[in-house]
């Protein structure tokens, strides 16, 4: 049930979208998030327990990759991230990923083990570095496909209405 009301609220969503409206859609998505009280909080996971589930029941990633000083990464947890309708929608199509670019305990992804290297005289995990692209802005959120393959950044703040409408063009691909 709660799939068939979020594909009619997308579907609803695309057609406001179209129409320039994005903040109906996420309005929308919100509610029905409200209705449906069965997801509180995005399940924020570490890169390799995403991977393993990915085996079991494929999903698209989306990694936050932040760090502990920035203060844009702050505001997206406390506000964006906290929004109903992005829980939900994250929930239901996401893998979701949060990577600390300046840690320094290593990540092993794929049989390689990305360890904390300099990087244009700062310090980040080689993966973060790879992820980005060597472009070190934060907030960062970089998309997996089903099958790991990177399809894009997005870089900078969201609000809610406009990191569904990102979200929402992987999800349609």
């Amino acid at each position: 049930m709660k799939r068939a009301v979020l594909i009619s609220l997308f579907s609803l969503g695309a057609a406001f979208s179209f129409a320039g409206s994005a903040s109906q859609f996420s309005k929308h998505l919100t509610a029905a998030a409200l209705a449906d009280n069965t997801v509180a909080a995005i399940e924020w996971l570490d890169l390799e327990t995403a991977a393993d589930r990915n085996k079991e029941d494929k999903k698209l990633f989306f990694i936050d990759v932040y760090t502990d000083w920035c203060g844009w990464c702050k505001k997206m947890d406390q506000s964006t991230f906290q929004d109903s309708g992005v829980v939900a929608y994250m929930s239901e199509h996401f893998y979701a990923v949060k990577m600390n670019a300046e840690s320094k305990d290593p990540i092993a992804y794929k049989e390689v083990l990305y360890e904390y290297k300099m990087f244009n005289g700062k310090g980040y995990n080689e993966l973060a570095v790879n992820l980005l692209g060597g472009k070190m802005s934060f907030p960062s959120f970089v998309v997996l496909s089903k099958k790991e393959a990177k399809l894009g950044t997005i870089v900078g703040f969201q609000k809610p209405s406009e990191l569904l409408q990102i979200l929402n063009g992987y999800v349609e691909k």
